[in-house]
């Protein structure tokens, strides 16, 4: 038997429900028994597919996969280290393996690795966008409740095309990863300011935190990405002002974010600063610990391995 963890994933259950429009709700014990019907599927033995099944896909051999799967392989067989196959295509960039995988009947579009990340999640940061746009045709979940986001992974790389086909697909825009991190703070920090202004212009809030209490100018301002830091200082100041002019009930001051509009300026500095972007300025570097790379819920640093080939 081969491990088919989104098959036993309480959590993808849900999302499958509110993506589906069906909301029925799973019991605490139907969670329990999904829970534990899961750990034990992933206790079992690895070696029902055919020796060579890996090796296969890693080398692109969509003739001897095909193959494999018509004389019974699991198409959703998961690798030793955590990968279900139609992933491990992806990340081996093995695209006609993937095609096989992609068209049989038996593969789960939305499973999850061992990171909880999804087929969707790895097209996304890799800018693959008409085979994401075809895999969320074909049932793949754009929003997930509780983890990290496919728009959340194309922003961190600075995916444009791929961002505004997640968006446009109904991708919720101001969804925060369990950390609290945002795709606009990805945006921030992969420094890419035309994802940063699309965002913008889709509503993402320039003033939401995560857990660490760091905003999207922290998170520019971590990688260096200094005048984006400051526009972004600026537009949360002067989104900030606005707000306090309208809790204290007086005439209410353009909002500096919104649908259809950024708030920043095309120069550097060009929205007057103020004594609250100074704060903003100083707090990360001084006070505010960077996001463990080891933490669970900061998975997202792990994508740097996109950035070097596959280890086998």
């Amino acid at each position: 038997m081969t491990r088919k963890l989104a098959a036993f994933d309480p959590n993808l259950q849900v999302e499958h429900h509110v993506a589906t429009g069906r909301h029925a709700r799973l019991s605490r014990g139907a969670r329990a028994s999904l829970a534990l019907a899961g750990l034990l599927v992933c206790m079992a033995a690895y070696g029902a597919n055919p020796s060579g099944w890996w090796v296969n896909i890693t080398n692109n051999r969509a003739a001897e996969v095909k193959t494999m799967l018509a004389k019974g392989a699991d198409p959703n067989a998961v690798s030793p280290d955590g990968q279900p196959a139609i992933m491990q295509a992806i990340r081996d960039g093995a695209w006609d393996v993937y095609d096989v995988l992609l068209n049989d009947r038996g593969t789960v579009l939305n499973a999850i690795n061992i990171h909880r990340e999804t087929p969707l999640m790895y097209l996304a940061v890799l800018g693959e966008t008409k085979r994401a746009q075809d895999l969320i045709r074909r049932g793949a979940l754009v929003n997930r409740i509780g983890g990290w986001t496919p728009l959340q992974y194309a922003a961190s790389k600075g995916r444009l095309e791929t961002v505004k086909m997640l968006v446009a697909n109904k991708a919720i825009v101001n969804a925060q990863a369990p950390d609290g991190t945002s795709a606009l703070m990805m945006a921030a920090y992969a420094g890419s300011e035309p994802v940063v202004r699309y965002l913008l212009e889709q509503g993402a809030d320039v003033t939401m935190q995560n857990l660490n209490k760091w905003d999207a100018a922290d998170w520019a301002r971590h990688k260096k990405n200094t005048s984006l830091a400051k526009k972004l200082d600026d537009l949360t100041a002067t989104e900030m002002a606005s707000r306090n002019v309208q809790r204290q009930g007086g005439a209410s001051a353009p909002v500096a974010g919104g649908p259809g509009s950024t708030g920043m300026g095309d120069q550097p500095g060009s929205v007057p600063a103020s004594g609250a972007s100074q704060a903003a300025s100083g707090r990360s570097d001084t006070n505010t610990p960077a996001p463990s790379a080891e933490s669970p819920s900061s998975r997202y640093f792990n994508l740097d391995r996109f950035d070097k080939p596959a280890e086998h």
